[in-house]
């Protein structure tokens, strides 16, 4: 009985924040009948009439709203999971550099933390946008990274080319592949228990690379070429896409780098000394004895951070990257004028990649709290 009291407050506020949103969409869609605005959806399925700077998929003015949409969501996961991938990496070296004995290693990341997550992201991405990718050279005097070329443009980068029968030899490929790996850990099981090496062992070895020999001349590899005023040949990565996976990955590796320091500092020194009992030292002792268990303290935590990235990358639009927030919330709102509609897809867009992200982060997690309880 005592608990009655705070159920009919909380159905109280719930009954009155639903009428509170029933009356701001009842009082929009009134307006927006008066003023002869058209609602819906239908929109989607018309054409777009734009180009997009970047698409991972084909896409062109004859292609539909919807289209557009796709497009706009995976640069935006694109940028995103580069983000996070290169912000972890360095996010791990900082961590570590802070717990380092050596004051100059040590100094230097705590440098790097005390400055980065103190200046504002958005100051960051502009930094890179406009001032250092600024200065790179024309396409005329480009710099060759390997195979890659890096102007003012943006980063091109080699491409894989197909010929029409690669999908079939991919899957023939890897049915091979499988078949052969399956085979052979079952004969090198049987090693282990007989202590002799079968004889089919190197046939089987080989038959793991056939499918390397044979996908080769189905797979090609086209190499960007400067030519004249434009690069011919390849994919780029644009300038904004570049500045913008730069100032996320910097800014938010610097409160990753506290997150991993504090999950490491929660490890007892008595594992990495019995780590070293066992021949493991520096590097090796750090990955494979401490990082594991600092992970399942780090890693909830660290997910929240992964969701303040993703919501960030909106900012995406004050340089012009064609992302969610760029083309949803800005050119198909101004061209079909449906705003509360683009901007609910909007809010449900990242809604779902930020409950994508905590799903993922809570898998990993029972898997780390499962793999410990053994």
């Amino acid at each position: 009985m005592a608990r009655w009291p705070g159920l009919a407050a909380q159905l109280l506020m719930l009954l009155l924040v639903g009428w509170l949103a029933w009356q701001g969409v009842s009082n929009f869609i009134g307006n927006a009948r008066a003023l002869g605005v058209s609602m819906g959806f239908g929109f989607l399925h018309s054409e777009a009439g734009f180009e997009i700077a970047q698409a991972m998929i084909p896409f062109g003015p004859a292609s539909s709203y919807a289209d557009a949409i796709v497009v706009a969501t995976l640069n935006s996961l694109l940028v995103i999971a580069l983000s996070s991938l290169i912000g972890t990496v360095i996010a791990l070296g900082v961590a570590f550099g802070r717990l380092s004995a050596h004051p100059l290693i040590r100094g230097a990341s705590t440098a790097y933390v005390e400055v980065f997550r103190n200046v504002p992201m958005l100051l960051q991405i502009f930094f890179w946008y406009f001032s250092a990718l600024a200065l790179l050279p024309g396409v005329s005097e480009s710099h060759a990274l390997g195979g890659a070329l890096l102007n003012n443009r943006g980063l091109f980068l080699p491409r894989v080319t197909m010929t029409p029968e690669a999908w079939r030899a991919l899957l023939v490929s890897l049915v091979v592949f499988l078949l052969a790996f399956v085979a052979l850990r079952r004969v090198l099981r049987a090693r282990a228990r007989s202590g002799a090496l079968p004889r089919c062992t190197v046939a089987l070895l080989v038959l793991c690379a056939l499918p390397l020999g044979f996908m080769h001349a189905q797979f090609g590899l086209e190499r960007p070429l400067a030519e004249g005023f434009n690069v011919a040949g390849g994919f780029v990565l644009l300038p904004e896409l570049i500045a913008l996976t730069l100032g996320l990955s910097i800014y938010n590796s610097a409160f990753l780098a506290e997150i991993f320091r504090a999950g490491i500092q929660s490890v007892p020194a008595g594992q990495a000394e019995a780590a070293a009992t066992v021949g493991l030292t520096g590097v090796r002792a750090a990955l494979l004895v401490v990082l594991p268990q600092a992970l399942r303290l780090a890693l909830p935590p660290a997910g929240g951070q992964y969701q303040t990235l993703a919501k960030a990358s909106s900012l995406a639009a004050a340089i012009g990257y064609p992302d969610i927030m760029q083309i949803v919330g800005g050119t198909v709102l101004s061209q079909t004028g449906q705003a509360l509609e683009a901007m609910a897809l909007v809010v449900l867009l990242y809604a779902v990649i930020n409950i994508a992200i905590a799903f993922v982060t809570n898998l990993f997690n029972r898997r780390l709290l499962r793999a410990e309880s053994r």
